[in-house]
């Protein structure tokens, strides 16, 4: 494993590694994911594990789900219900979409009503899985009336996300005219998506109705089965006797039947037998298959499925034959071959080979790809994309610089649902870049992304309740709450205001509490408070040595005031040792970045110093900037 490990990815987690240990909860995730994921690092469980209980404790969503998902599995340590369901519930109390759905899972059989309530709050957020969940019960009649109208209401919202399954429920639900008006050709396109994801159910669907699928003929007619193609409505028998006469197609499909158990009983030896039969004969689809069975315990033949299938122009395989190179899980590792796999399947439309590729290339001389990349997954409809796409646009970076495009396409994206667009478009309505100023419409954007656990947006919208404005009268109690819930998921402004929110209030210990987070973490402002309070002895002992320590981090970071402050430090000698030169030279750097009492400092500084003294001071200044 370790023979793997990029030099990139090492210093990746030795940095991440520095903010873990300073207990930055998303540092300690990180930490703990690479453990688990032998990133950087040797795979160590038990680390992994370690890692995440303290970013959960710390608060971290993301880690409490994870936690409980492990306790659940049995993934990593010990199978525990009791331990799962407690990690489940501290992140559902944050809004955590996935753990409300997993801890209503969970609770199905001993707290159906709990587990029916945990499930809707998910799919209000927008999980499509939980969406899907509450379409069955209206389908079935589950815990609520029957109601097949809504039943697919809520199929349609977690297919439109693209959840296989949903999409395939929506197609039987045309097909029988069930709470929607009976429409073959309109099942056969929601059948269509459903098999493209290689839905096992969709696929004999599919098959069963028309062979192909069909085509759209202009006009609503019966489906129509291939010419020649077996007809297991009329006699099942007959995909088994084509199947025997070495009919490829038939050999495919009893392999996912008897694979899923699919109108006979599940037997997976069965299935990979005639998996491999139409596999032998070049049937992509059953390439494929088996891949997908062997990808864990038999990893060289997987690929070896997977090459054949790609060189066939499956673009799914072509994205298996990337990862495979790049990580260097079964071949050695290659990521110029890797990215020519990934090339290759992007060509073909493949969504995740796109987005894989445009992060390849962030951030590096190969932008201008990068954004192409995006452009392309963002043209298929991909909420992710279309927010990088905007991103590009507002930065500038492979790409001219043009608000207006970013806001374009961060409405696309925040239109689907997708948070970070949304926090970006509230960015942009509070600041009128690219958009019309509009204080109302910001808060509209943030509390949306808010609502589905976005610590910038949570940070933004805590902001915005506590200095109030257009209208919106100030409100603390929501200002408090929404930047708590910010912090506590390790977002470093949202640290720092709160700490100014608590000082606010006349609270000096708290305030100190939560600055000293953020300015570990580097933020300049908490830094520059920090220091402050050190110096007068607020919400925390007197310590001139430390206050000179917290001024010189800010001081360094550019902020003029603290700059301004340790020029005086320097000049009186308060928490270090005096030094007229270090003196001048802050003050000359506060100054020009327009700090009034720096700009008065530094004329008394300049007549008691020597021609040689000021100019080594400036000198210092220069190099320091």
């Amino acid at each position: 494993m370790a023979a793997r490990i990029s030099a990139r990815d090492k210093r990746n987690f030795t940095e991440t590694l520095k903010a873990a240990r300073i207990g930055v909860p998303e540092s300690q995730y990180q930490v703990g994911l690479m453990y688990a994921n032998g990133v950087g690092v040797d795979q160590d469980v038990e680390q992994a594990m370690s890692w995440l209980r303290q970013a959960a404790g710390r608060g971290l969503a993301a880690a409490q789900y994870l936690l409980g998902t492990r306790y659940a599995t049995g993934s990593g340590t010990a199978q525990d219900d009791y331990q799962a369901v407690g990690w489940y519930l501290k992140a559902a109390e944050q809004g955590h979409a996935k753990a409300l759905y997993r801890l209503g899972r969970l609770l199905d059989v001993p707290a159906r009503d709990l587990s029916q309530a945990c499930m809707a709050r998910a799919a209000e957020r927008g999980l499509a899985e939980a969406q899907c969940a509450v379409a069955g019960w209206h389908a079935a009649g589950q815990g609520v009336a029957r109601d097949d109208a809504r039943a697919a209401d809520w199929y349609r919202l977690a297919a439109q996300q693209g959840l296989a399954e949903a999409q395939c429920a929506l197609g039987d639900l045309f097909e029988q005219g069930q709470g929607v008006a009976q429409d073959a050709e309109e099942a056969i396109a929601w059948y269509r998506r459903a098999a493209a994801q290689h839905f096992p159910e969709a696929q004999v669907a599919l098959e069963r109705l028309d062979g192909q699928g069909g085509g759209r003929s202009g006009a609503r007619s019966k489906p129509r089965r291939r010419p020649g193609s077996p007809d297991r409505r009329s006699d099942p028998a007959q995909w088994d006797k084509a199947a025997e006469q070495g009919d490829a197609s038939s050999r495919y499909f009893l392999g996912l039947m008897f694979g899923r158990g699919l109108g006979v009983a599940q037997d997976v030896d069965k299935a990979q037998a005639w998996y491999l039969a139409a596999a032998r004969q070049d049937d992509v689809r059953a390439q494929l298959a088996l891949a997908r069975l062997w990808e864990v315990g038999r990893p060289q033949r997987a690929v070896d499925w997977y090459r054949k299938a790609a060189e066939q122009g499956s673009a799914e395989a072509q994205f298996a034959l990337g990862r495979h190179f790049c990580t260097g899980i079964v071949e050695a590792q290659d990521v110029f071959q890797g990215l020519g796999w990934y090339m290759r399947a992007g060509a073909l439309g493949d969504r995740r080979a796109l987005m894989t590729l445009g992060h390849m290339c962030s951030g590096s001389a190969l932008d201008h790809m990068a954004v192409e990349c995006f452009r392309k997954a963002a043209g298929l409809g991909d909420a992710e994309a279309q927010y990088l796409v905007g991103q590009h646009y507002a930065t500038g970076h492979g790409i001219a610089q043009d608000h207006p495009a970013a806001v374009d396409w961060w409405t696309r994206s925040a239109e689907q649902g997708y948070a970070p667009a949304q926090c970006a478009l509230g960015a942009s309505c509070l600041a009128g870049k690219g958009i019309g100023k509009n204080f109302q419409q910001a808060l509209r954007w943030f509390q949306k992304a808010a609502d589905q656990g976005d610590a910038k947006a949570q940070w933004n919208l805590g902001a915005m309740y506590a200095s109030g404005g257009e209208g919106q009268k100030q409100d603390l109690r929501q200002a408090f709450a929404w930047c708590r819930s910010a912090a506590d998921l390790g977002f470093v402004p949202a640290q720092a205001t709160l700490g100014v929110l608590f000082a606010r209030i006349k609270d000096p210990v708290q305030a100190v509490v939560w600055w000293e987070k953020a300015a570990l973490q580097g933020d300049p402002e908490a830094q520059f408070n920090l220091a402050v309070v050190c110096s007068k002895g607020l919400g925390v002992e007197r310590d001139a040595r430390r206050a000179f320590e917290w001024f010189a981090r800010a001081a360094a970071q550019g902020v003029a005031s603290a700059q301004s402050r340790l020029g005086l430090l320097y000049a009186v000698g308060e928490g270090v040792a005096e030094d007229p030169i270090e003196a001048h030279r802050w003050f000359t750097r506060a100054a020009a970045a327009g700090d009034a009492v720096a700009q008065t400092n530094l004329a008394r500084s300049s007549a008691r110093l020597t021609a040689s003294q000021i100019v080594e001071a400036e000198r210092r200044a220069k190099d320091s900037v």
